[in-house]
């Protein structure tokens, strides 16, 4: 009964299976071990169980292996694991903070030169989704992959039976902003920008063809900016702009969501994406294939002598967007375009605390509640840690 809970938990990830073990964990490469949560007490019925995920450990890789945990929400004793355990904290659904993926890289990468027998174990709850993430930014890393594509392929194809490994487009986004700091040899810095306006093409159709469309931008989990709702609007309509009348500042990584207004005091989540501003002024040069959640950038010059910087991301790159295949609720020319212009340090510093939009931490009222719910309707950090699993600067 209990193999048969797991096999269906696991759905389309390879499983490691012998005469002696029955585990979600595959080798992606011979040194580089994805699997799902080590779990105990009931919930080891259908995850995998603590002891034994430690015993096969123990048995192939004894005083060689160390876990990666990456998972936000839950830990674990790490003596189980004799201590060799590193803790690099993101959330479910989510991409990682971009600054996290170079120091778990330099972790990983310095734990196998070690020793030739060393083994990394990387794990997040199912074993996929955030795994993943880092796993193909450590292929691009060590340079066994030369592109983003490349490592997302190959990861799809060791750890899953569809090939469909990374496939949230936001996190498949990080991981393209990786592969460019590799491929490009950039030097990453947090680079400010002023949000200006922002524009949805196409209406989605969720109310008798119609919506009631407003956004909400945050950044480090606060959010600083709720747009106006826009009424009225008909299937018709092609472009809806929504204007800001105070630009609004943006630094890093970012996340905006769309709702949708039902009524006085309910709304509905539509879709939501994450971008990091260093990469709307270097954008990203590989040509991702439709469905990879690329972002397209352009510069454009104004009348004053400055520039515009616009962002665009088509239906495939929006995180639940992306999974109307069919389009019934949103068309296949859905595309979101923010405009930005270049901002400073300062501009950081001048969002006012009396503003009622601005500076509210996202867990003091119900915006934790529409963050988490719209997360976990979707497929199964924050600074940089060190190898103790304790948050430092390295």
């Amino acid at each position: 009964m209990a193999a048969k809970l797991r096999e269906l938990v696991s759905k389309n990830k390879t499983r490691y299976t012998d005469g002696n073990f029955d585990l979600d964990l595959t080798y992606i490469c011979n040194n580089v071990i994805a699997m799902g949560f080590p779990a105990q007490s009931l919930e080891s019925v259908y995850r995998n169980d603590m002891e034994s995920v430690v015993k096969f450990l123990d048995q192939k890789h004894p005083h060689h292996y160390k876990v990666y945990n990456l998972c936000s929400e839950r830990n674990y004793d790490t003596s189980k694991f004799y201590n060799r355990v590193a803790h690099y904290p993101f959330d479910d659904h989510n991409p990682p903070k971009i600054e996290l993926i170079k120091p778990f890289c330099n972790d990983v990468e310095r734990w196998l030169m070690e020793d030739k027998d060393n083994v990394a174990v990387i794990h997040c709850k199912a074993g996929k989704g955030r795994t993943g993430v880092m796993i193909c930014a450590l292929l691009l890393h060590q340079g066994k992959c030369k592109t983003a594509e490349e490592a997302m392929e190959k990861y799809g194809e060791k750890r899953t039976r569809d090939g469909k490994g990374v496939t949230i487009p936001s996190q498949r986004r990080y991981v393209q902003y990786y592969g460019e700091i590799i491929r490009s040899k950039l030097n990453y810095e947090m680079v400010p920008l002023l949000l200006q306006r922002v524009q949805l093409e196409t209406v989605p159709m969720i109310s008798n063809g119609s919506c009631t469309p407003y956004f909400v931008v945050y950044q480090q989990k606060v959010k600083v900016h709720t747009s106006e709702v826009v009424k009225g609007i008909k299937r018709g309509e092609r472009i809806i702009e929504f204007d800001i009348p105070t630009t609004v500042p943006v630094c890093g990584d970012v996340k905006v969501e769309f709702f949708h207004k039902t009524s006085m005091l309910d709304k509905k989540s539509l879709f939501h994406f994450w971008f990091n501003t260093f990469f709307v002024v270097h954008p990203v040069t590989e040509l991702g294939r439709p469905g990879s959640g690329t972002c397209n950038t352009e510069t454009v010059p104004l009348a004053n002598g400055s520039e515009e910087l616009v962002m665009g991301l088509n239906k495939d790159a929006l995180d639940k967007a992306n999974k109307d295949k069919t389009n019934k609720l949103y068309s296949p020319n859905l595309k979101i375009r923010l405009y930005f212009t270049r901002g400073n340090e300062g501009d950081m510093d001048k969002r006012s605390p009396n503003h009622e939009d601005n500076l509210s931490p996202c867990g003091s009222s119900n915006d934790l509640l529409e963050m988490e719910s719209s997360e976990s309707e979707e497929e199964p950090c924050e600074d940089w840690p060190c190898e103790d699993g304790t948050i430092t600067l390295v």
